[in-house]
């Protein structure tokens, strides 16, 4: 995959103003060099656009570009970049040095993270950001099939840039905030609901999986519950599992938690499922293998899924990263597990207050 990708850019660096097709992992694109007026210019011509470069999006292969293209932003909104990206959320910044001047005649601009991993080797790879827009002419629908892109669009690229498996066009419509303030602003809603944005803005969800949430998740969930009270951090908390759901919670982890002076009598399990993993900031396991497994579902949530004990620091990790089921043994393994727990939500705790005192502070 890497020696096709070298040839590809290879290609573009010795004719730098090509426009090329490429699928985001939603939708086909066109698109060219982001620092590159000439081939914009002949974007804009095609689809028949004003001469105001308003509405290309800039795709990037990871938030730590933004750095790189000196783009700053209020630290408050740093989970919600971590959540959504690489995902179908578009955000608008501020271009405050000029970066990209024939991109942000308003001193604006738009970034997203693409689905697609190939996009985002391939960027890497150019060592570029890239424009992504609609195949259509302003205010026509966009093409949305290949077959009829290359019948009827042919012309409008020179080069082909796609995945060797493709994926079926969802023509999803990203989701656009405004993030050049210290509040979030809600532009436009596309796949993803404004009610999600906002909740995951306002407060952050963390979400614990196990096997079948019914000892260990929930230990940490209830355990995290009580910190986040004690030190008014602004975050949910959640737990699921593998398994079904509906289940009650084990009567060992019942007793050690209310042995605690934790009521968790009320706890059922969740089974886990894309939406739940969407919706989550950060996503700690207890078990390597349920890392695997998450990541299976979603793989593009690799920068926000860890182990409870990697998140909380290598020194948990020996001999390694698990934490072991207490499933159907005594209550005495239950409640070494529980210490196990306990000692790692104590130390996220402390991450995530810190984390909340850096956001209120700091603008990334």
């Amino acid at each position: 995959m890497k020696q096709k990708l070298r040839k590809i850019v290879s290609k573009l660096k010795k004719k730098p103003d090509a426009v090329f097709l490429h699928f985001t992992g939603n939708v086909f694109g066109l698109g060219c060099s982001a620092f590159n007026e000439k081939a914009i210019e002949r974007i804009s011509k095609l689809k028949k656009r004003r001469k105001q470069k308003k509405g290309f999006i800039v795709l990037i292969p990871d938030k730590s570009w933004l750095q790189k293209f000196h783009i700053k932003y209020d630290g408050k909104f740093e989970p919600l970049l971590q959540q959504y990206w690489p995902g179908n959320l578009t955000a608008i910044f501020k271009d405050e040095q000029g970066v990209f001047p024939h991109l942000s005649p308003n001193g604006t601009i738009a970034f997203r993270v693409p689905t697609s991993q190939f996009l985002r080797d391939f960027i890497i790879e150019f060592d570029e950001p890239i424009i992504s827009t609609s195949i259509n002419i302003s205010g026509e629908s966009p093409l949305v099939d290949l077959a009829a892109i290359r019948n009827e669009k042919k012309g409008w690229f020179d080069y082909e840039i796609l995945p060797p498996e493709l994926e079926k066009s969802q023509s999803q419509v990203s989701t656009i905030i405004d993030v050049t303030g210290n509040e979030n602003k809600l532009l436009w809603e596309g796949s993803i609901k404004f009610e999600d944005i906002e909740l995951s803005y306002q407060k952050p969800q963390i979400l614990f999986v196990c096997t079948g949430n019914i000892c260990r998740s929930p230990m940490a969930e209830y355990l995290l519950k009580e910190k986040i009270k004690e030190y008014n951090l602004n975050f949910r908390v959640k737990s699921a599992g593998f398994l079904d759901s509906g289940v009650r919670i084990s009567t060992n982890s019942y007793q050690v938690l209310k042995d605690y002076g934790i009521d968790a009598l009320h706890h059922v399990s969740s089974a886990i499922d894309e939406k739940l993993i969407q919706n989550s900031w950060l996503i700690l396991t207890m078990e390597e293998k349920h890392k695997d497994e998450l990541l299976k579902i979603a793989p593009n949530a690799g920068g926000r899924v860890f182990t409870l004990s990697e998140y909380c620091g290598r020194e948990f990790c020996v001999p390694n990263c698990n934490i072991e089921d207490p499933f159907n043994l005594e209550i005495y393994f239950y409640r070494e597990t529980f210490k196990k727990i306990k000692e790692r939500i104590e130390v996220l705790a402390e991450k995530l207050l810190e984390m909340e005192r850096k956001s209120s502070v700091l603008k990334k």
